[in-house]
């Protein structure tokens, strides 16, 4: 059974509305994002699930933030082209921020008008989401983030995290992440391996000529 014809654009418009009106702007797909400091964005995802055979919608809220500083310097030693908003630096699924901290997903089109559904699921967003942007708005707090194992994914924060120590100044701890990460890679040559031992590269040559 799938969703009935019409819902995921009421629910979208819903919510949408409701999150401008808390201070989001909206971006391409259902990403959202908010300024909550000068080089920090805080940063939603909206994850649909479409096809439980329930003929609900479902909706997965994602938070986190993006250091654009830090993410701007990533794509140069990448070799890539910078991304206005994606992916965020550290980010997490909003039920673990809230009280109780478990998967916590929305469910549109039962019996409850999806105008509702869509106010309750952004009032957590804001209640709980807003929060964990805003302690996360110093390059020392995403840095600290990056490393307490429950925010971001961690093929990202490879890259992320010694870049961090990096802008924070500590060269010998962006050196031993990189060289960690190398060390788990092993024998690996796909393109995600090799992609990787570019960036630690580039990254190697950058401190060096930091010294």
């Amino acid at each position: 059974m799938v969703v009935r014809r019409g819902l995921v654009a009421e629910a979208g418009e819903a919510w949408r509305t409701a999150l401008v009106s808390a201070g989001f702007r909206k971006r391409s797909g259902d990403v959202f994002t908010r300024q909550v400091a000068a080089d920090v964005l805080g940063w939603l995802g909206l994850n649909r699930a479409v096809s439980r055979g329930d003929g609900l919608l479902e909706v997965n809220p994602v938070v986190g933030v993006r250091h654009q500083v830090l993410e701007r310097v990533v794509a140069d030693l990448l070799g890539e082209r910078f991304h206005e908003y994606i992916p965020p630096t550290v980010s997490v699924h909003l039920g673990y921020v809230m009280p109780g901290g478990r998967y916590r997903p929305w469910l549109f089109g039962g019996d409850v008008p999806v105008g509702d559904v869509a106010a309750e699921m952004v009032g957590a967003i804001v209640a709980c989401g807003l929060p964990f942007m805003d302690d996360r708005a110093s390059l020392s707090a995403v840095v600290e983030s990056m490393s307490d194992g429950r925010s971001g994914v961690a093929e990202q924060l490879a890259f992320r995290r010694p870049v961090g120590y990096l802008l924070l100044g500590e060269p010998g701890r962006a050196r031993e992440e990189v060289r960690a990460s190398l060390a788990r890679l092993g024998e690996r040559e796909d393109l995600a391996a090799q992609r990787f031992r570019g960036f630690a590269s580039a990254l190697e040559r950058r401190l060096a000529d930091a010294c």
